[in-house]
């Protein structure tokens, strides 16, 4: 899995491009990212200004909330079923 920045460093990185005329591939060699990646910043803080880059790490949060909500409730549910056996076993009357 890639790396992620934040939104100010997309900001930044696209205002560099975009206001300062930064060569796109020198800008993204210097912070380490790629060039598509680069151009990708640029056009959304085109389109969008800021609020691109808001909206794309909301539902990034949203997402990754609702995964870690799912891991929880799925080894919940595993130790509820060995809670149950063991109580069976442990609650079973000898013979």
């Amino acid at each position: 899995m890639g790396k992620h920045h934040d939104k100010d460093f997309k900001i930044y990185a696209a205002r560099l491009v975009l206001e300062e005329g930064r060569k796109s591939r020198e800008l993204a060699e210097e912070l380490d990212i790629s060039i598509p990646t680069l151009r990708n910043w640029v056009n959304t803080y085109k389109e969008n200004n800021e609020q691109g880059f808001e909206d794309a790490n909301n539902v990034s949060s949203e997402l990754r909330l609702t995964e870690e909500k799912d891991k929880i409730i799925k080894d919940l549910k595993e130790e509820n079923e060995i809670l149950k056996k063991a109580m069976y076993i442990f609650t079973k009357q000898p013979k």
